[in-house]
């Protein structure tokens, strides 16, 4: 590290290592300033001890007569003396010592305690649905991140992107409160349902956000900072083309199964009709005995969010069990086993608002 050793003019004197200096500076929040005292020096007292070294906050030019150093303990130790701050340096901010030896005129030198940087950066860690295939009208982007970040800045770096890179601004709800999860870890993107149900005011000015048969991109630019402005996310971008819009509801008739052995801890497999929205797969199914008592195990779902399977902790026991599916399960299109996100409407009306307002 290398620091700057300033007389009280501010006029920088010299630039000299750590190990160098007579000040010994902190590396660490909780770590003390020590300064190597002469001999001469070493009869002062407590009460002398703030004339030898004190710790202001800010930089050696803005020191002025008059100025509070930061309250802490001050410890002699042989030839040295210490100073540790009551409430620990706070990292990033500026620090500066005021240090004096042998009744020569005072010393300044200026440090900081580096910011830490995170044990994992910042980064895109997941994005569903994870299709690289997704239908015309999918509703939802979750976006996973590796920490928590900033709030109120996503789409200041999310966008939709077609095959020539031109952005459409107007592709997602803008809501009040962005959709985080509760550590912001899981940023939900909702494509505007204005620009999916056909025959809406805001589809039939824009057109549909996607088509079917191009190839768009989510895209987050770089930049966007972590919450504790200690990492900056790099730039992410997920490619995907455009399939046939799901307008039909989800079919479990459709579904395909494999049964497991009774005796066994087989797993029992499920491959859908169509992919699901992946969040809501986590809490939609349960597995339940024939007395329906939920059976205990463990559920992954599947590639493309299209297949799920379950393992039980103990054998599969004889018998008849069942399937326990929420029929508010929707798909990525945001279809569920009641109704259809782009449904018809009553003859006469000309727009879809009630019918937007009351799915969401």
């Amino acid at each position: 590290m290398v620091i700057n050793v300033r007389h009280p003019s501010g006029a920088k004197s010299r630039v000299r290592s750590v190990g160098d200096a007579n000040v010994r500076l902190p590396r660490r929040a909780n770590d003390p300033v020590v300064l190597d005292l002469a001999e001469s020096e070493s009869g002062h007292q407590p009460g002398d001890l703030g004339e030898c070294v004190a710790v202001f906050v800010g930089q050696a030019d803005s020191y002025h007569d008059g100025r509070l150093p930061l309250a802490g303990r001050y410890e002699r130790h042989g030839d040295s003396l210490s100073f540790t701050p009551a409430f620990g340096f706070v990292p990033g901010q500026d620090y500066v010592v005021r240090s004096r030896r042998n009744c020569q005129s005072h010393l300044f030198t200026e440090f900081r305690i580096p910011r830490h940087r995170p044990a994992v950066p910042a980064l895109v860690t997941d994005v569903y649905p994870s299709s690289d295939v997704l239908p015309e009208n999918v509703l939802r982007f979750y976006v996973h991140f590796s920490m928590p970040m900033t709030p109120h800045r996503a789409f200041d770096y999310v966008t939709l992107r077609d095959a020539s890179g031109v952005a459409d601004r107007a592709a997602f709800m803008k809501f009040k409160q962005e959709l985080w999860n509760a550590d912001r870890t899981r940023l939900t993107v909702l494509i505007d349902p204005g620009r999916i149900k056909r025959g809406v005011a805001t589809n039939l000015a824009l057109g549909p956000a996607l088509l079917e048969g191009n190839r768009y991109e989510l895209t987050i630019d770089e930049g966007w900072p972590s919450a504790d402005r200690c990492s900056t996310l790099p730039s992410f971008s997920k490619s995907f083309l455009v399939a046939g819009a799901l307008r039909t509801r989800p079919d479990v008739e459709r579904w395909i199964w494999r049964t497991p052995q009774p005796g066994t801890r087989e797993t029992l497999d499920i491959i859908f009709d169509r992919p699901f929205d992946r969040h809501r797969l986590d809490t939609a199914l349960d597995v339940v005995g024939s007395d329906g008592t939920a059976i205990d195990g463990t559920s992954l779902i599947g590639e493309s969010e299209r297949s799920w399977s379950f393992t039980p902790n103990q054998p599969w026991s004889a018998g008849d069990w069942r399937i326990s599916v929420d029929d508010t399960l929707e798909d990525v299109a945001g279809n569920n086993f009641r109704e259809l996100l782009d449904r018809e409407v009553p003859s006469g009306s000309n727009d879809r608002a009630a019918a937007l307002a009351e799915h969401f």
